[in-house]
């Protein structure tokens, strides 16, 4: 080899060391990125826990891809995909895939409505039915002091009933808006009312979007996509967004896919939502966290893109809250959560197969945007505390060391604790204490971080255990990890004593009915013998795929409540789900026999009855 030979290898051997150099050397943010990566952890972290990585939550839950965006200094810090849009093509998730951003899609559409408010076209405290056209709010008794306002309909104050509208396949008979409106077919729920005074309460509801979007076509009269462009999507530069429902062919090349928790590809891969203003955007996290950053320009003067400053910091005031002692709220558009005084806007939006989160502090530039293509919010939970760990969020993750318990005061505490039907139990494992609510599966350790103070790791309250004035037992108490004050106190219970609950997790459903049938007498305002209880403990089962529970609970709940048309569709849909089909027919057209006015219960009965005829017409064949 002469010497240019040489000169030149050598050339090339010092430019591929610097390059791997380069490629190597990790950078401040890329240092943080990986500590995102490598950090999850439970709601709260006890210092010297293990964390996790995102590809092992993601394995763990059944995850097939996920999009994340971070917001730092009022910046996208990083973006990036993890996993694949679709398992049969194993196509990598990027930063560039759409994924639907269900009910995450409000804010932005309390946006658009907001720049109608900017342009003098609307007013947010006049009556929304001088400015609608094509329907109505609809007037009742409810309705005669005060009307429903702009307002009153983005902080969900309006008192709209029902909470949701639905959701359509790709192959089904979709809806126009006024069909959802007034609860006609093809739309699936019920007409759209209000059901308590305006500004008597705040309560979210999904449905309360839906006369918005109806608001803005008849005030534009432009489709709700090309609205949204004009007003939202194409000043803020989110360039890969839409709300159409009906996609391009370049749009179809970079959506993900939609998975169940089953694991198995939702019906079409995903679905159709014309209440758009509700659930209709589809979007990648970075465009999202770009709607967020214009938040925060606006705020400080750094742009002039879009809403006034004026309006945009109406969207993080809390409505109809004082003091610091709340924990969650609703601005206009946004959900609000005070962590000890610092205010952080959140929403999530939940659609059949994609889940997605935000979380931003509403005033310090800093944020996360999760997306996944299957739907297990601690996932995105998880994520997010590890953003805000790794970035060090004010007052996000509640953060305690552990210290060690007396032996004398864990025996006096160990034990029973019941309130209104509800059972905790506190037991000893060697030297550690469990905490168990008896209907969940297993219990969680009681971590002790202060003198007076316990704490778990997947809940935020604070617990103490106090000595009962009267018998000198111990009380076990829930405290408000914002202020400190009383949420919850269980009383601790004789070994020997049995809710009517205890009958129904041994299986004993002649005791349990018993039991809860002397409880209603006895006590009927008792929280744990009320219908929505025992609706909401069937679904908990049902949740967790323990189905006979389910269906014993909604048994129970048919048994104490028979002139419930609801009872008898929950106990149809849990029939459904354990593939007891002629059940679920039964009870769906009992359902509907006491309210003939359920669309969701009118559709849901044709479908399986549908199914039923397909089945019979396969296995004759």
């Amino acid at each position: 080899m002469n010497i240019q030979k040489c000169i030149s290898v050598l050339l090339l051997l010092i430019l591929f060391q610097s390059c791997a150099k380069i490629a190597t050397t990790d950078t401040p943010e890329i240092d943080l990125m990986k500590k995102v990566e490598k950090g999850l952890t439970t709601r709260v972290y006890i210092k010297g826990d293990s964390t996790w990585s995102i590809e092992e939550r993601m394995k763990h839950y059944g995850i097939p891809g996920a999009s994340i965006a971070v917001i730092h200094n009022g910046e996208i810090a990083w973006a990036k995909g993890y996993g694949v849009t679709d398992k049969e093509s194993n196509t990598p998730v990027t930063t560039q895939t759409l994924f639907q951003a269900a009910a995450t899609s409000m804010p932005v559409s309390a946006y658009g409505a907001l720049c109608l408010v900017e342009q003098h076209q609307l007013d947010l405290d006049e009556n929304i039915n001088n400015y609608l056209k094509s329907w109505k709010v609809p007037e009742n008794e409810f309705t005669k002091e005060k009307k429903v306002t702009i307002k009153n309909i983005l902080n969900h104050s309006a008192g709209i009933h029902p909470r949701g509208t639905g959701r359509y396949s790709i192959d089904e008979k979709i809806p126009t808006l006024v069909q959802i409106l007034n609860g006609t077919s093809p739309a699936k729920n019920a007409p759209i009312t209000i059901n308590k005074e305006p500004e008597e309460s705040v309560r979210f509801a999904y449905a309360s979007y839906v006369p918005i979007q109806q608001l803005m076509l008849d005030v534009k009269g432009k489709t709700f996509p090309e609205i949204m462009h004009e007003l939202v999507l194409e000043p803020l530069e989110m360039n890969n967004s839409t709300y159409n429902q009906s996609l391009t062919a370049a749009q179809l090349s970079k959506i993900a896919t939609g998975y169940l928790t089953d694991g198995s590809k939702a019906e079409g891969g995903r679905s159709i939502y014309p209440a758009m203003a509700t659930n209709g955007l589809w979007t990648t996290a970075e465009d999202y966290a770009k709607f967020i950053i214009n938040r925060y320009q606006t705020l400080n003067g750094k742009t002039t893109k879009g809403l006034s400053r004026e309006l945009t910091k109406l969207m993080g005031t809390p409505y109809g809250v004082n003091g610091s002692s709340w924990s969650f709220t609703l601005g206009l558009g946004f959900q609000l959560l005070n962590r000890n005084n610092e205010i952080y806007l959140r929403h999530h939006g939940w659609n059949r197969g994609f889940y997605t989160e935000i979380v931003a502090h509403r005033d310090k530039e800093y944020g996360v945007v999760v997306m996944t293509n299957s739907t297990f919010p601690e996932f995105n939970a998880e994520v997010m505390r590890a953003v805000a760990i790794a970035y060090e969020w004010d007052n996000y993750v509640p953060v305690h060391e552990k210290i060690e318990i007396e032996q004398s005061f864990a025996d006096s505490i160990t034990g029973r604790y019941t309130e209104n039907g509800n059972i905790i139990e506190v037991i000893q494992k060697g030297n550690q204490l469990f905490y168990k609510n008896i209907v969940d599966v297993e219990a969680e350790e009681l971590v002790k971080i202060s003198d007076s103070s316990f704490v778990r790791r997947n809940s935020s309250l604070f617990i103490q255990f106090k000595p009962n004035a009267e018998n000198k037992r111990m009380n076990l108490q829930y405290l408000s990890r914002n202020d400190g004050s009383m949420v919850a106190t269980f009383v601790k219970i004789d070994a020997d004593r049995k809710e009517p609950v205890e009958f129904l997790l041994e299986g004993d459903v002649e005791k349990a009915i018993t039991a809860y049938r002397m409880l209603l007498e006895k006590e009927p305002t008792n929280p744990a013998v009320t219908e929505a209880h025992l609706n909401d403990l069937g679904y908990d089962f049902f949740h967790a795929n323990r189905m006979k529970l389910s269906l014993n609970t909604f048994k129970i709940n048919i048994i104490l409540y028979p002139d419930s048309f609801q009872v008898y569709d929950s106990y149809a849909e849990a029939c459904e789900k354990a593939g007891k089909m002629d059940l679920a027919i039964l009870n769906y057209a009992k359902s509907l026999e006491l309210n003939p006015e359920n669309n969701r219960t009118r559709h849901k009965l044709q479908e399986l009855k549908t199914k039923k005829k397909q089945n019979t017409a396969v296995n004759e064949n």
